[in-house]
């Protein structure tokens, strides 16, 4: 999942940006995403070769229901705060020191920003504790018409019961 910082230019700019199943698959499986992940984000310069990015990422993923172990398609929208810059680094590095803000350092032949890991936690740490399909919807429980019933009895207890009894009532 990559933004290409090629088409950043040096002014403040709009980006969307949308990521496919296709371009990372173990990802859109491990998080249970479906459909297209949308980076809607503002671009400021910060000086010389940094960035801020600044917007949402949005999406859908399915979750289960903790109430009915049901599954069910959650939409999602987090905000989202991506610093990057361009140094002499061998390879990019993250820096998630800050919990608001992922800061990138790309090396300066590198013209792409690969976020799958911010990407990643945001998605995670947008996830509720506790899913729910339909929160504002009271949860009552509803026996089964088989669970009122009496349990039938295993045949093969009724030997041992009329041993019991015999036992009991040995004169009866």
């Amino acid at each position: 999942m990559r933004i290409d910082i090629s088409q950043i230019a040096s002014e403040t700019t709009e980006l969307l940006v949308s990521f496919e199943r296709l371009q990372a698959p173990e990802l859109f499986d491990e998080l249970h995403l479906t459909g297209p992940l949308t980076l809607s984000v503002l671009v400021s310069p910060q000086g010389a070769d940094q960035w801020l990015l600044t917007g949402s990422l949005s999406g859908k993923q399915v979750l289960t229901c903790v109430r009915t172990l049901e599954s069910f398609e959650n939409s999602f929208e987090t905000p989202v705060m991506i610093r990057v810059e361009r140094t002499s680094v061998a390879k990019q590095e993250l820096d998630d020191d800050d919990d608001e803000v992922y800061s990138y350092r790309v090396p300066m032949v590198q013209n792409f920003v690969d976020v799958t890991e911010c990407v990643r936690e945001l998605v995670i740490f947008q996830e509720p504790i506790r899913p729910v399909k339909d929160p504002d919807k009271d949860f009552i429980w509803n026996a089964d018409e088989k669970t009122s019933e009496k349990p039938k009895m295993d045949p093969r207890w009724e030997k041992l019961k009329a041993l019991k009894r015999k036992m009991e009532n040995p004169n009866g």
